[in-house]
């Protein structure tokens, strides 16, 4: 399964080796407009560091639209995240800046696409000949992971995918989603420190591994560990999918100030070493057209 990702700027066609299709499928990708890249140059300098983190607050709790009160509640949780991907139209200009003009939003929506689509590649990949098992770590409700199955058009009887997430507050959302989907049976929701995989699915062995979301407020340190506890319960030719973060419009400060939200900035190449330190050799990778989040594709040394 091959996929032509197109921006608004010019298609882009990202081809996995030994993978085709006479008419791939097309997916539309975000990209700034140049009114909102001017509107993030002029606006950031005030939102940083000239505004109180009060006033900034008192003004973000007026929108009547849901991402910025959820944000506020549950700052960088999943019902945000399904808010930014369902995308619904602003109820008011604030609620537009959040959702339509906030480039991290914008990068989001495109990460989940060519997330999805790579994985959906691979579940194709494995499923041509055995069985597929993937494993997701700090998944939510496995939006990436159950898109990815129902796009592979593999028999999800072929499928299991073990979602894990220190919080099982997602999970009864994820088990009504894979319900509307038609993947039940295929997705299985377990709690716990992802660092305890190997404990807590003994036996298990995978071929695909997300580590999506959760990688951007990890340490080094952090990742390091967790990047050891996946590799424990990867098969022998396991692909691994994470991804960095690169604070291309100056937004880190301004999320940290108003919402307590740390993103780790980290570059491809930073990611890179990483995974090598981590015994992983990295085959693929992608910047979502944004800037901000490159997507590495790796497999075990």
């Amino acid at each position: 399964m091959s996929t032509a990702f197109k921006t608004t700027a010019r298609p882009r066609r990202l081809t996995p080796p030994g993978i085709r299709l006479m008419n791939p499928p097309v997916i539309e990708l975000e990209r700034p407009t140049m009114a909102q890249r001017i509107g993030s140059a002029l606006l950031n300098p005030a939102k940083n560091y000239a505004l109180p983190v009060s006033w900034l607050i008192g003004l973000l709790r007026r929108s009547t639209g849901p991402l910025l009160a959820e944000s506020f509640a549950r700052p960088g949780g999943w019902r945000s995240m399904e808010i930014i991907y369902r995308n619904d139209e602003p109820q008011d200009w604030l609620d537009r800046q959040a959702l339509r003009d906030n480039p991290i939003s914008m990068a989001s929506r495109n990460r989940l696409k060519i997330i999805s689509q790579r994985l959906a590649t691979l579940v194709t990949q494995y499923g041509a000949s055995e069985t597929v098992t993937i494993l997701g770590i700090g998944a939510g409700p496995g939006r990436h992971v159950q898109s990815a199955i129902v796009k592979s058009g593999i028999d999800p009887a072929r499928v299991t995918a073990h979602l894990v997430d220190l919080d099982d507050d997602a999970f009864d959302y994820g088990r009504a989603l894979a319900a509307d989907l038609g993947i039940a049976s295929s997705i299985h929701f377990q709690q716990g420190d992802a660092r305890s995989i190997r404990t807590s699915l003994p036996g298990v062995q995978v071929q695909i591994v997300k580590l999506v979301g959760l990688v951007e407020y990890l340490t080094d340190e952090q990742f390091l560990d967790l990047l050891a506890a996946v590799k424990s319960v990867m098969s022998n030719d396991a692909t691994l999918i994470t991804h960095g973060f690169v604070d291309a419009f100056q937004t880190r400060r301004f999320l940290a100030r108003v919402f307590n939200l740390r993103h780790q900035r980290r570059s491809a190449e930073q990611m890179t070493t990483l995974l090598r330190s981590a015994g992983f050799r990295v085959i693929e990778t992608i910047t979502e057209p944004v800037g901000v989040y490159p997507i590495l594709t790796a497999k075990s040394v």
